[in-house]
């Protein structure tokens, strides 16, 4: 089962409107549990982004310690943040802040540390 958890970072979270990992656990948690009392070979699959408004490449170093320690896996496939009409992530990705504070937000722009975000996760 494919799930979509993005990231980890609690301020990074808040940019996407997701809740904290807390949720994420107990949701694996309970997942592991029922597949384990039906007998099945079920897995869940974990969709996670880098670059994203607000995310630095400490916030994807932190990630990559929640995906090892916590979650168990070493992620093969990321995505980069990539705008898209019509959403807040995209209104923060072009304006460079938060649209529901006004505060400045860090945004990365330059491809090459957009990938290299990626790279932090995936190697």
């Amino acid at each position: 089962m494919k799930v979509a958890p993005e990231h980890t970072e609690d301020h990074v979270l808040h940019q996407m409107g997701k809740p904290g990992t807390g949720i994420l656990l107990r949701f694996r948690d309970l997942f592991a549990k029922l597949t384990k009392e039906a007998r099945k070979d079920q897995y869940l699959t974990y969709y996670l982004i880098a670059a994203h408004p607000g995310c630095t490449e400490r916030d994807m170093r932190a990630l990559k310690r929640f995906a090892s320690r916590q979650l168990k896996i070493n992620p093969r496939q990321v995505q980069i943040f990539t705008p898209t009409p019509s959403t807040y992530s995209s209104l923060m990705y072009y304006t460079e802040t938060d649209p529901f504070t006004g505060r400045k937000l860090f945004v990365e722009k330059d491809p090459k540390k957009k990938s290299r975000q990626k790279s932090i996760l995936v190697r």
